[in-house]
């Protein structure tokens, strides 16, 4: 009774903090330009990039199932599956927070050690700035005179925001808590050593390294490139399909979806609860796609405005509802795994 109780509780909490930060991205959009975007929409390209992002949650849970394996872990691609769209719902909530929830939640149902898993969740991270770099450098080669302006532009709106000048206290005081961190440890060693949660730290962060080297002991590599190569395709896919659901993109190309890919991933990479500077960045990316294209600016954004907010609120909505799916699920499976033993 008390596990339900405390399972409806997060439900309740989570929700409305995913709610709450959904409402603040989108309260200061035109929403009359919006509704009558949503008359000529073409919803096909609309639900196919949804159905595009939930298979993105198949490949990477099929690619996480081989950085376990060498483990000795052979979990089932379905606990991945939902380990990862409650990491998702996460990051609704709290900025980052899905990495150990998804580690937290993989341990609950397969029994994979936390600090383990979690490696192989930080090597993927790692794979994945590898493979935004690569798109970065397409980028560059097919939008150069794009990207420079979508800089300049972000810079300007940077300026406008905060015009003080830069405080380096902050800074100073980071330093110095370092610097007296480093001393505490050098001259308490020995008696560092000694603490039962030494011992702890230590497990944790060999279990850590240990999950971050599975990568050298993979016995499908070209099956875990293929998965790389997949997701980031259906990741370009998600924003280049959507291109086709409304008559002031419908004749964007490959090298603008490769542009807002980098530009969305941007919005999706900063620490802002639920993804909130997506949207934001997204308008951004709009003005200047349309500047290079010798358009208006200002249209440029209004059509980035309604965009970025079509695109992330139906990210969000297949976030929620498959994050709702998997607290059940989660629970569920750790239920019967405990039953079983």
């Amino acid at each position: 009774m008390k596990s339900k109780i405390k399972q409806s509780l997060f439900l309740i909490i989570a929700s409305l903090l995913a709610i709450f930060f959904i409402v603040i991205t989108v309260k200061q959009i035109d929403f009359e330009r919006v509704a009558s975007v949503l008359k000529e929409t073409n919803y096909f390209w609309i639900f196919a990039s949804m159905a595009i992002s939930i298979l993105t949650y198949c490949i990477r849970a099929s690619r996480w199932n081989l950085l376990l394996k060498p483990m000795g872990y052979h979990t089932k691609t379905s606990s991945g599956f939902w380990a990862i769209s409650f990491a998702y719902f996460m990051n609704l909530t709290i900025p980052r927070s899905g990495e150990v929830a998804r580690a937290t939640s993989l341990y609950k149902m397969e029994r994979v050690p936390f600090e383990k898993s979690f490696g192989t969740v930080v090597l993927e991270r790692v794979i994945d700035l590898l493979f935004l770099g690569l798109s970065f450098g397409l980028t560059l080669l097919f939008n150069y005179e794009t990207l420079i302006h979508f800089i300049k532009l972000g810079d300007k709106e940077n300026s406008s925001i905060d015009t003080k000048e830069p405080s380096y206290v902050k800074y100073y005081i980071a330093i110095g808590i370092l610097v007296l961190g480093v001393l505490i440890i050098t001259f308490f060693w020995k008696k560092i050593t000694q603490l039962s949660f030494f011992e702890k730290i230590k497990k944790f962060l060999l279990g850590l390294w240990e999950g971050i080297k599975s990568i050298s002991k993979l016995e499908k590599r070209g099956l875990f490139i293929f998965y790389s190569f997949a997701l980031w395709i259906c990741y370009f896919l998600m924003t280049y399909l959507v291109f086709f659901a409304f008559p002031d993109t419908k004749n964007f190309g490959i090298p603008e979806g490769l542009f807002l890919l980098i530009a969305g991933s941007l919005g999706m990479i900063l620490p802002v609860s639920g993804g909130l500077a997506y949207p934001y960045v997204m308008s951004i990316a709009f003005s200047a796609v349309y500047f290079t294209k010798g358009g208006d600016e200002q249209e440029g954004r209004a059509i980035g405005d309604y965009f970025g907010l079509i695109l992330y609120l139906a990210q969000v909505i297949s976030m929620l509802v498959f994050g709702l799916i998997a607290i059940y699920k989660i629970a569920r499976i750790r239920r019967d795994s405990t039953v079983g033993n």
